[in-house]
């Protein structure tokens, strides 16, 4: 870690640059406004002025952003070539493309633009200019490739699609085929509107396709699809996908009718195979096994097998699970998780005895021809050809190689959840490989000196934190390991904790724990925590993985802080406080913003009597999933319990959780250790019972 030394240094030289800086900020400022009121020749005079000032680019990119229509190819070409260490290049660079369009430039648009650098509106763009220069081919073929999405595109398309009509190529078979798309990306306004692109005969089907959608229990009246005959099966299929997602019982009772009466294609029963096998494990019901084996039998995506095991792991059928980890391909089945799983497998059963192997149950009335890579599922219920569907390799690699212990040692190795994890299991200390950096004062006088660098800083100080940001990335972007080691100690020197975490992940700081788990907002944190009865070590865990320490963070769907409070959230919580509802601004400050978080915390603490790991998944997911994941009887050993939490985003959020608390404790001054709940997630409804 950089030294105090090079702190007071770094901070020592960025101060006497701030001096001068902050002078010409008001007059950075007054720049913009004479820009604003259309003064330009005297915000070209002034902007002048402000030539050896940091932000002195964004001055030019203001002024060419309001006059695009006026900027030369030269003036652009040198503006991307003096600031071409900045976003604004390349940001500058669209709005002129965008120009050429709105210029109806036809010729320099196609001399300048590539095809697909931005987004498909400059596609359509491109071809359009192709119409426009005569090359009616290129044109056609652009907008048919265009036109065949599952999703409507931008109106910049509408003029090409226009004139490509007229060939009448986007009426009939294209129109069906786009429908399927349609249906399938869930774009039901957009099939609507194609039904008049649709022939007579079938503007029907797609009306019902469109209503199956809206109501898929119309499957029971199956005689309304027999007269369609195989053209049904389109629609029959994206029915019983929403079906089992709508009442999964009702699905289980139809679908053998269908499967008999209509010729659904390998492919087509695969996909409902997998959204049964998907579905009923997800939501733990009983014959989920069933339908798994079942996908297997048809084909199954990459996903299934994870969703395998993971069934099996619910049920704690060990003999099951270590079966399903042999579908894993070789890169797949070498993975932390699996290999932990695999150990844990091998300590439940023992040397796997090759002439006792378990089956898992298959309707072998139901068999369509199986590829090669089939295989593999065909041994999940033939176990008198095991050895003969399995090649060698398969059996070497996944069952001769019994070594539990050893491949716990190779995992405790590293600094994540399962070498976490394995090293618990072996009572060994975790390993956290730390590994302080050190940076030297020249190196930081070099990289304070970049301009990219001096811009990120000012920007950050005028509280153009978007700005900020965007010319960070850029900046890690553009440089090399070593070059963001030196980042991330400057970022973290400034308290710009976010940044430095971004800079120190792909860097020579990688392992340098106190950049990369910063305890920032110390006070704050420690005053909160221990007025909820929070672990300290718990609360910046869940800053960390929520917002690494960013104050200002906003979150797609309204979130806010460094807690990513929802705004519904923080009134019932300020109402439970007994404080005024507070404004966004006050959600963006850590004072506020940690005082509700940690609230939170405490409040969903008390309600799973302390179980942190529980507690954890409902700040992500919520109190009533939580709670509905919960066992009800038995109580289950953390590990399972965690790895079984259907979300994959809330499974991998407590296990960061869980990892970073190990090493906050540490910075903590605090044992070095998982939580104490992962050792028995309790049941709603205790009994006195024998777990398996």
């Amino acid at each position: 870690m950089a030294g105090v030394s090079h702190a007071n240094y770094s901070l020592s030289f960025q101060a006497n640059q701030e001096q001068l800086w902050e002078a010409q900020r008001e007059k950075y400022n007054n720049t913009l406004k004479l820009l604003t009121k259309g003064q330009r020749e005297r915000f070209r005079e002034e902007a002048e002025t402000l030539r050896d000032y940091p932000l002195y680019p964004y001055l030019k990119y203001r002024e060419y952003s309001r006059y695009i229509s006026s900027v030369s190819k030269e003036e652009l070409d040198e503006f991307i070539d003096e600031f071409s260490d900045s976003p604004l290049a390349g940001w500058l660079r669209r709005k002129w493309i965008n120009n050429l369009a709105s210029q109806k430039d036809w010729d320099t648009y196609l001399q300048e633009y590539r095809l697909g650098q931005y987004d498909t509106k400059y596609d359509c763009y491109y071809y359009w200019a192709q119409y426009k220069v005569g090359d009616r081919e290129t044109a056609f073929a652009g907008a048919r490739q265009l036109w065949l999405v599952g999703a409507s595109q931008d109106n910049a398309c509408d003029p090409l699609f226009e004139v490509w009509k007229t060939t009448g190529e986007m009426f009939g078979d294209l129109a069906w085929e786009r429908t399927a798309l349609a249906m399938a990306n869930k774009k039901i306004q957009l099939a609507r509107y194609l039904e008049n692109h649709l022939p007579k005969e079938l503007q029907p089907l797609s009306r019902e396709w469109r209503d199956l959608y809206r109501d898929p229990r119309r499957l029971k009246y199956m005689k309304r699809y027999t007269k369609w005959g195989d053209s049904a099966r389109p629609l029959l299929i994206t029915a019983f996908s929403r079906l089992i997602r709508k009442d999964e019982k009702l699905a289980q009772e139809l679908w053998p009718q269908y499967a008999a009466t209509f010729n659904f294609s390998a492919a087509e029963r695969a996909k409902v195979a997998n959204e049964f096998a998907f579905v009923l494990a997800v939501r733990k019901q009983d014959n989920a096994d069933f339908w798994l084996s079942q996908a297997a039998q048809y084909g199954y995506d990459d996903e299934l097998i994870p969703i395998g095991i993971r069934h099996a792991l619910y049920e704690q059928d060990w003999s099951r699970l270590r079966i399903w980890l042999t579908l894993l391909n070789e890169q797949q089945w070498q993975d932390e998780t699996w290999q932990y799983w695999q150990a844990r497998a091998e300590s439940k059963l023992g040397e796997v005895d090759l002439a006792q192997l378990p089956q898992i149950r298959i309707d072998q009335y139901h068999v369509d021809v199986l590829t090669y890579q089939q295989r593999f599922s065909q041994a999940l219920y033939n176990k008198d050809q095991f050895m003969d569907l399995l090649p060698d390799s398969v059996v070497k690699a996944k069952f001769t190689r019994y070594d539990p212990v050893a491949r716990l040692e190779k995992l405790s190795e590293q600094r994540n959840f399962y070498g976490f994890l394995a090293s618990e299991r072996l009572n060994k200390p975790l390993n956290l490989n730390i590994e302080p950096t050190q940076v030297r004062e020249e190196d930081l006088n070099a990289m304070i000196a970049q301009p990219a660098v001096q811009r990120a800083r000012e920007l950050f100080a005028i509280n153009e934190l978007n700005l900020a940001r965007s010319e960070w990335e850029h900046l890690i972007r553009r440089t090399n390991e070593q070059e963001r080691s030196i980042l991330a100690h400057l970022a973290y020197i400034w308290g710009w904790h976010h940044p430095a975490i971004r800079a120190a992940y792909q860097s020579d700081a990688y392992n340098n724990l106190e950049i990369r788990f910063p305890t920032a907002f110390e006070t704050v944190v420690n005053k909160y925590a221990s007025s909820s009865g929070l672990d300290t070590d718990w609360v910046f865990s869940l800053i960390r993985q929520e917002s690494a320490f960013m104050p200002q963070a906003r979150s797609s769907v309204g979130a806010m802080g460094m807690m990513q409070i929802m705004p519904r959230t923080a009134k019932q919580l300020s109402r439970s406080i007994g404080i005024p509802t507070p404004s966004t601004h006050d959600m963006l400050t850590p004072e506020t913003n940690i005082k509700l978080g940690t609230h939170y915390m405490s409040q969903l603490q008390q309600q799973f009597n302390g179980n942190i790991i529980l507690a954890t998944a409902a700040y992500n997911a919520g109190p009533h999933r939580a709670n509905a994941w919960q066992p009800t009887y038995l109580p289950v050993s953390g590990d399972i319990w965690v790895e079984t939490i259907p979300f994959k985003e809330t499974r991998n959020y407590v296990k960061n959780i869980l990892t970073y608390q190990a090493i906050y404790r540490h910075h903590l001054g605090k044992e070095v250790k998982l939580s104490h709940a992962l050792k028995l997630i309790p049941a709603k409804k205790m009994q006195v019972t024998v777990m398996r």
